[in-house]
């Protein structure tokens, strides 16, 4: 049973959860690239299309850091921020709905999704960390990757559908967080800005160094997770296997892996403990490789992306988890911040930067070459990952 220090407790846990369930918003936008690429804006060229896809991510990062500097030095509370950033999120898909004639469009829309999660996420994070003890946020931390992905699943199939009609119909998913904006509203509890502060006897707690080893785990992966997301819808159209419908389907499947890596997470946490990183990058592995080998296979390149979906719903709880027992209600806002907004916004965005310029450089084109020197350079993170969780292991025991 989950249980909380609030007596708020299970209107919170869904409040969380449901959030959680929009997260993903940014990932069912990715299935209209290559339409974007091709028939909207086909003067633009793939990496550019790319790039203001992946826009959301660095605009989460930089309002991420604003918001978590506003929380930690009291200016606003975290409840405050948390209806700020779900408000931007819904103003995203009005602004699709009015605004979608011109490329610049696409980078407003982009910028504004982008921003609303920057703002909410550290602080629905930071709330979680600072009302739920540690069993309950390891449980917490798996099934919220699970409604993440299950909120994927949603949008990016309704995304897929709605972009075969618009161009603009994988942003006006964004409007589930309306609903989810007053549910918000009516159950977080207000909470005082300096309220931490007072509780710490007005200190601020340093941040661990941890916390900054494992951001640092999370910005790698994350350059290697979205080689998936960013390539998929080419990659299928490529090898002749479907169209932006199928892409939306593929991502949905990627999802649906994470949904049940999630559920399981807090048992498969117990078992592996800081082996979930080798274990995860051997994961995408596998999933990169499948579909440089069976480029024209459907069935191989769904698995894959399940795979891949797996991968990130076990290493991104991991993580949070660790994070969470080196923070305090003073620091866990700033914690957060750099393991929600600017690792994953900063991987994220960086991703099609490195990894489609590098193997353009060193391949072309070809999505397959891009998969595999994926695959590679996953193998190599998984033997260095490998080392370090074992060279930790024998000096101090991992949490459960």
């Amino acid at each position: 049973m989950i249980t909380t220090k609030t007596q708020n407790s299970k209107a919170l846990m869904w409040t969380i959860l449901l959030i959680a369930f929009i997260q993903m918003a940014h990932l069912a936008i990715m299935p209209g690239i290559d339409r974007i690429a091709t028939d909207v804006f086909p003067e633009r060229s793939l990496q550019e299309v790319q790039t203001v896809m992946s826009l959301p991510n660095i605009a989460a990062l930089i309002t991420g850091v604003a918001a978590a500097m506003f929380v930690r030095y009291g200016l606003m509370s975290k409840r405050a921020m948390v209806l700020a950033g779900l408000i931007l999120v819904s103003l995203t898909g009005l602004f699709a709905l009015a605004l979608n004639t011109q490329f610049w469009h696409l980078y407003l829309m982009n910028a504004c999704l982008g921003a609303g999660m920057g703002i909410y996420l550290p602080s629905i994070q930071s709330i979680m960390f600072d009302n739920f003890d540690e069993k309950n946020r390891r449980f917490l931390s798996g099934l919220q990757l699970a409604f993440n992905n299950g909120g994927g699943i949603v949008m990016s199939i309704a995304a897929g559908i709605l972009i075969a009609l618009i161009w603009y119909g994988g942003h006006l998913v964004t409007l589930l967080a309306l609903p989810v904006l007053v549910m918000a509203f009516v159950t977080i509890p207000k909470d005082e800005r300096m309220r931490p502060l007072a509780e710490n006897g007005g200190a601020r707690t340093k941040i661990p160094g941890g916390v900054y080893y494992y951001t640092l785990l999370i910005f790698v992966f994350m350059i290697m997770y979205n080689v998936a997301g960013m390539n998929i819808s080419t990659h299928i159209v490529s090898g002749e296997i479907g169209s932006s419908a199928t892409a939306g389907i593929a991502t949905a499947l990627m999802m649906a892996g994470g949904v049940v890596a999630g559920l399981s997470f807090s048992k498969v946490s117990q078992i592996l403990r800081d082996n979930i990183f080798p274990f995860s990058f051997v994961l995408l592995f596998i999933g990169f490789s499948l579909m440089n080998i069976f480029p024209s296979s459907l069935a191989a390149t769904l698995a894959a992306m399940a795979i891949c979906g797996a991968a990130l719903s076990l290493y991104m709880p991991r993580c949070i988890f660790n994070v969470s027992n080196l923070t305090d209600p003073t620091n866990s806002a700033t914690a957060t911040m750099l393991i929600i907004c600017v690792a994953p916004g900063g991987g994220s965005f960086l991703s099609p930067i490195i990894m489609t310029n590098l193997t353009i450089l060193l391949g072309g084109d070809s999505t397959r070459y891009r998969y595999q020197f994926a695959a590679f350079v996953c193998l190599a993170l998984a033997a260095l990952t490998l080392i370090k969780s074992s060279l930790d292991a024998k000096r101090t025991p991992s949490p459960c």
